[in-house]
């Protein structure tokens, strides 16, 4: 089931970054602004992504999650094919807010059913497992798009990406079955039953750990999606690349190397933090240190090989934190809430992070203008790494507080 999860987060990642292949072409054949993309590629997914989180998110703490994401996979899919048919920017913002609410249950879903899959002690490196789709779906988005780009056009990539979501949706669907809720957690017979948004609204409002965890998370994800949309136009417009090699040389520099980082870290964070949530929180909180340092060297960089291997370091400790990140956010809350808690988690994360960092990347280089106005609007979109350092540190002091009261 793990495996069927991440390989439905990969294509679901393609779908999700296949603008951001194709943000010079779009520019170009519909005479759009930054802002313009930042919208397609920021509000116009993660808007409609925020509305359908909720209910979903209900859904998930009480309907088998298997059909629940069988079903979405089949919807994204389908509406990612519906974007090679685009004619106007309207129709293509369509689409996207289309692929945007069918995708609301895939992250909370795949989440809440890891959970009930694994023990405390391994589920960092399961989380980061999975979430080596992400790195691995860029991977292939940039590698195999930048090179359907050259040789088909960018309509190209939205069928093709369209076709694997609806063969996975059918794999989970015929050939999985519902684990058990709270199997791995030290939870009472009640505590099991599923609660209500409000209970759990409430719960996030009185844990201060959860507070900082989920702003965190916002933060960090934000980023990371907003230099996934940017870095293709960066190598483009200030190094001179051609968007085709541009794009191929992310899918290596970005995917391949976050992928690593991702593969890499969920062993080694699960050996540090054996079961803890707050050591859990520390891997994070040092690695978007390191990811915004190597974010500032990359937008600095006057030449293109400088300006690859710092993002590459910078992808690097993007794989590395993603996993660490959503794992906290999973030990931190009980199972019979988990969906409606990691829907609002993602809710902030893609509304307020991806949504609004993207959107604030393009809005800054309009406003800053001129030929290095993207440099220095994603030197200040990285910078936001630092903020997110600070909510995992203060994440697993307030967590350690909690547990050291309770035993007193």
């Amino acid at each position: 089931m793990l495996l069927l999860l991440a390989l439905i987060y990969i294509f679901g990642s393609i779908d999700r970054a296949i603008p951001s292949v194709i943000v010079e072409p779009l520019k170009n054949e519909f005479a759009l602004s930054d802002s313009q993309l930042g919208l397609l590629t920021g509000f116009a997914y993660s808007v409609p992504y925020a509305l359908a989180a909720l209910p979903t998110g209900w859904l998930i703490d009480r309907m088998d999650r298997r059909i629940l994401l069988a079903i979405s996979s089949t919807i994204w899919s389908l509406l990612t094919a519906v974007g090679a048919f685009a004619q106007s920017f309207t129709m293509l913002v369509l689409a996207r807010v289309g692929v945007g609410a069918s995708e609301a249950p895939a992250s909370p879903g795949s989440l809440s059913l890891i959970g009930d899959l694994f023990p405390k002690e391994r589920r960092g490196t399961a989380v980061s497992l999975y979430y080596a789709g992400t790195a691995t779906g860029q991977m292939i988005t940039f590698l195999v798009g930048g090179w359907l780009l050259l040789h088909f056009g960018w309509r190209s990539l939205f069928m093709i990406a369209a076709i694997p979501g609806l063969i996975l949706a059918a794999l989970l669907f015929f050939t999985c079955r519902e684990p058990r809720r709270g199997q791995f957690d030290d939870e009472g017979v009640a505590a099991k039953e599923p609660v209500s948004y409000r209970k759990a609204m409430g719960t996030i409002v009185k844990s201060l750990p959860l507070r900082h965890a989920i702003m965190a998370n916002m933060l960090m994800t934000g980023v990371q999606y907003a230099v996934m949309v940017w870095t293709v136009s960066l190598l483009v417009r200030i190094h001179g690349m051609s968007t085709e090699r541009a794009a191929m040389a992310v899918g290596l520099a970005v995917g391949l190397v976050m992928m690593v980082g991702s593969l890499v870290v969920g062993f080694v964070a699960d050996r540090y933090a054996k079961g803890d949530a707050a050591r859990m929180a520390t891997v994070p909180a040092i690695g978007t240190i390191c990811a915004g340092l190597a974010g500032i060297a990359m937008c600095l960089m006057n030449s293109l090989v400088p300006a690859l291997a710092f993002m590459a370091l910078l992808a690097f400790f993007m794989g590395i934190n993603t996993g660490p990140g959503y794992a906290t956010l999973v030990s931190m809350t009980a199972s019979n809430m988990r969906g409606s808690v990691l829907s609002v988690a993602k809710i902030a994360s893609i509304l307020v992070g991806n949504g609004c960092l993207a959107y604030f990347t393009g809005a800054a280089s309009d406003l800053i203008g001129g030929e290095q106005s993207l440099r220095w609007a994603l030197l200040l979109t990285v910078i936001f790494f630092f903020w997110a350092a600070l909510h995992y540190a203060l994440a697993a002091r307030s967590w350690r507080n909690r547990k050291a009261t309770e035993i007193l």
